[in-house]
């Protein structure tokens, strides 16, 4: 009986510990190694100049609409920065090429389209911002 007692404790510490890890993980920022740059036919909607967030949404998910918000709101908050929403389930090929595993999952874009972070699963404003300050600028501004 006592070792049944401790082999269920065991396990609900390690379930436990796996919950906290997987939570955590929930909408953080990662730097991306592997840059390439995407274009405005790739997405299917204009870049933003400064920079975009393209999110990968399917229609069954749950978070995405409450991300799409916010993330709408986050880029409002700063000139020339887009948001665009791919359907994965539509573009199942650039989903495939990007490694999009689950949704939402949000690639930040410098303005010459390069992929400067990744967001798996749903930010916090916090964590959109964080990676929006990852973009980094080059050159300077011109205006006519």
């Amino acid at each position: 009986m006592l070792l049944k007692i401790v082999a269920l404790v065991s396990l609900l510490a390690l379930v436990s510990v796996a919950y906290l890890w997987w939570q955590r993980r929930q909408g953080a920022v990662r730097e991306v190694e592997r840059a390439g740059a995407l274009t405005s036919e790739q997405i299917g909607a204009q870049r933003g100049y400064y920079a975009t967030f393209v999110q990968f949404s399917t229609p069954m998910c749950a978070k995405c609409p409450g991300t799409a918000r916010l993330l709408q709101t986050v880029a409002s908050e700063q000139d020339h920065v887009a948001h665009v929403e791919v359907d994965a389930s539509v573009r199942l090929d650039l989903a495939r090429d990007l490694s999009i595993m689950r949704t939402p999952t949000t690639l930040v874009l410098d303005g010459d389209g390069t992929i400067v972070a990744r967001m798996d699963g749903a930010p916090t404003a916090q964590q959109a911002r964080e990676a929006l300050a990852k973009v980094h600028t080059s050159g300077t501004e011109y205006t006519i």
